[in-house]
């Protein structure tokens, strides 16, 4: 036998010259696939397809993706960073932008991968085709910071249309140059052109919705959502009908776990952001900060696992592998949310940690130094607590300082008389006790506004900033009333990432599950099922979580708990530890095995045959075949 060995195939495509165009048709079908065994017995035929349909080309099959492949999912997922650095869930409005964003940027990227699964070659054609799908991410990113469906800007909805219409177009040419390819078979020709005819007809109806675009709001942009759904359903309708176009061998599915990572490194991403972020506050790490920023690692990393844990396989049967690759757009959506919204809790977990060892309020402690107070001492002390919390903190804008200063000045203004009657009132919270209710009403309402603007202040030094958005909605807004309104919002947000961070999470768990149901490939057993149910279960009890924000009291002591982020850990640590119990406690199931147990096989003795066929020679196929 020579030494020298066979190259493999991507050494002889290395070696190719880059041709203009580049057929993915396999030419010699007898010859294009190795005749690979199971178990060393007859060869698996299964990988030949229609191999004998003499009128249905084979198209070649990748095991990974391609390099122009991976640098267009960088590109997506630079196009969803920026989306979610600009354009942050922190109201309804911007729930709905970003879902929608986000829908059409994954369906435009599926429609680019679902061709390139199948005929992408590297080619001049190709890698020309490359470049405006990139373009296309390129204007997705340009578009991000001002998409906003309910204050719409006219230039950047246009945009939009446009960059859809350009991207189904250059689809449209890329299949007819399949169809070029394929032009001496005659039964490909029809769902091939079928498959070009969705793809012009969808950048058609983009282009028209361009025009349909007028100054103020219009409703006109859901029919890209409506157009985009229905490209994903004829494609793979299509797909199931017509063997030409099936993905029967491709690696659809590996691309969808590699989406998947992208999501999940982005969440690391996030989490190192937050690190930075705490970094430059005083006193930034002790005891409780260092394991939510443990929890959040650990959190992402059992995610990882538990996702990867459950793909038993890369390859399914027609119908399944579309199910289990449609499911990816709500799982992907769920974990985008979930990854944006647990990560945020590094931030607010420190913030409200600070807020509760700030104690704003400390001044007026001592009831007895309070009976014998004077205006000059208390605001003395005021100034004293100011200063230092700004050292620490230093306000963003100058309106806060400006704020506060006036709110101490009107305090100063108090005769000395209002601080024994302030003591009698800390002391006993009867209304009665109150002497001159405009005094302290006036007392109240300055202390609020100075606690408020250093609130801000601390906030606003963790990278949560909401000025330019108040002053947005409201241009003629005050500076007290502007920070009011700051205050006001920046704890709603915090209530909002609260309730879909936990029910993102819920779902995630949720549609990671049925995800694993459609790829489950093993027969299912008592043990196995009731699995299944315990994952559904935490799934929809993570979920659950989020409606303690309507207990009021519940929602606060739970908030300024260290545990916003650990219970989300644990859920899926325990997760990923009933995924590798290998058999339930015999308690809950009869006659099934020890968890500590191994199990063992007996063999019976073998008496090798004197006729028996000697399996290491090549079997002959001559008589079959005959």
């Amino acid at each position: 036998m020579s030494s020298e060995t066979l190259p493999t195939p991507e050494q002889i495509i290395a070696h190719e010259k880059l041709q203009l165009l580049k057929s993915p048709v396999l030419l010699d079908r007898a010859d294009s696939l190795p005749l690979t065994t199971r178990g060393g017995g007859a060869p698996d035929l299964s990988l030949f397809g229609d191999r004998f349909d003499h009128d249905t080309p084979q198209f070649q099959k990748h095991e990974d993706a391609s390099l122009l492949e991976l640098f267009f999912d960088l590109l997506f997922a630079a196009n969803y960073t920026v989306f979610s650095q600009t354009q942050g869930v922190n109201s309804p409005d911007r729930f709905r932008a970003y879902v929608g964003y986000f829908g059409i940027l994954w369906i435009t990227w599926l429609t680019v991968s679902l061709y390139d699964v199948r005929f992408v070659t590297d080619s001049i054609f190709e890698r020309l085709a490359r470049a405006v799908h990139l373009g296309v991410m390129i204007g997705f990113a340009v578009v991000a910071p001002n998409f906003k469906p309910t204050d719409q800007n006219l230039q950047t909805m246009k945009t939009m249309s446009i960059i859809l219409c350009v991207s189904r177009i250059c689809l449209s040419v890329e299949y007819a140059s399949i169809l070029w390819h394929i032009r001496k078979y005659k039964k490909p020709r029809l769902p091939m052109l079928l498959q070009i005819g969705s793809n012009f007809a969808a950048s058609m109806v983009y282009l028209g919705i361009t025009f349909r675009f007028r100054h103020g709001n219009s409703q006109v942009y859901i029919a890209w959502y409506i157009i985009a759904a229905a490209e994903i359903v004829v494609t793979f309708a299509l797909a199931t009908i017509f063997p030409v176009l099936s993905f029967t061998g491709t690696h659809l599915m590996k691309r969808m776990s590699t989406m998947t990572v992208l999501f999940l490194g982005d969440g690391v991403v996030i989490v190192a952001q937050s690190v930075v972020t705490i970094v430059k506050s005083p006193d930034a790490w002790d005891s409780q900060t260092i394991g939510i920023v443990t929890a959040a690692a650990a959190t992402i990393y059992c995610v990882f696992l538990v996702y990867f844990d459950w793909i038993k396989t890369s390859y399914l049967p027609t119908f399944r592998q579309q199910i289990w690759s449609l499911l990816h757009f709500p799982f992907h959506l769920a974990m985008v949310l979930f990854m944006q919204g647990f990560t945020q809790f590094i931030i607010w977990s420190k913030i409200m940690d600070t807020l509760k060892t700030l104690e704003l309020n400390s001044v007026f402690d001592d009831i007895d130094s309070i009976k014998q107070a004077t205006t000059d001492l208390v605001v003395d002390s005021l100034y004293t607590m100011i200063n230092k919390f700004f050292e620490d903190y230093p306000p963003k804008y100058t309106a806060t300082i400006d704020n506060v200063q006036w709110a101490v000045g009107n305090i100063s203004l108090l005769p000395d008389s209002f601080w024994p009657d302030l003591a009698t009132y800390l002391t006993t919270f009867d209304d009665n006790d109150i002497t001159n209710g405009t005094q302290f009403y006036d007392f109240i309402t300055n202390f609020m506004n100075m606690s408020t603007s250093m609130e801000n202040s601390l906030i606003e030094t963790f990278g949560i900033d909401l000025v330019e958005e108040v002053t947005d909605a409201n241009k003629n807004v005050t500076e007290s009333s502007l920070e009011s309104e700051v205050n006001i919002r920046m704890w709603a947000r915090f209530d909002l990432v609260f309730q879909y961070a936990y029910i993102a999470a819920g779902l995630t768990l949720i549609i990671m599950t049925l995800l694993t149901i459609v790829a489950r490939t093993k027969p299912w057993r008592k043990w196995s099922i009731a699995r299944t149910a315990i994952f559904f279960a935490l799934g929809v009890g993570l979920s659950l979580i989020s409606t303690i924000h309507f207990n009021q009291t519940a929602s606060d002591n739970y908030k300024n708990s260290p545990w916003l982020l650990p219970t989300i850990c644990l859920v899926w640590f325990l997760v990923l530890a009933i995924t590798h119990i290998r058999n339930p406690p015999p308690l809950f199931f009869k006659r099934s095995q020890s968890f500590f147990s191994k199990p063992k096989h007996e063999y019976g003795s073998v008496v090798p045959m004197t006729d028996a066929p000697d399996h290491r020679k090549q079997p002959d196929y001559s008589a079959q075949i005959a």
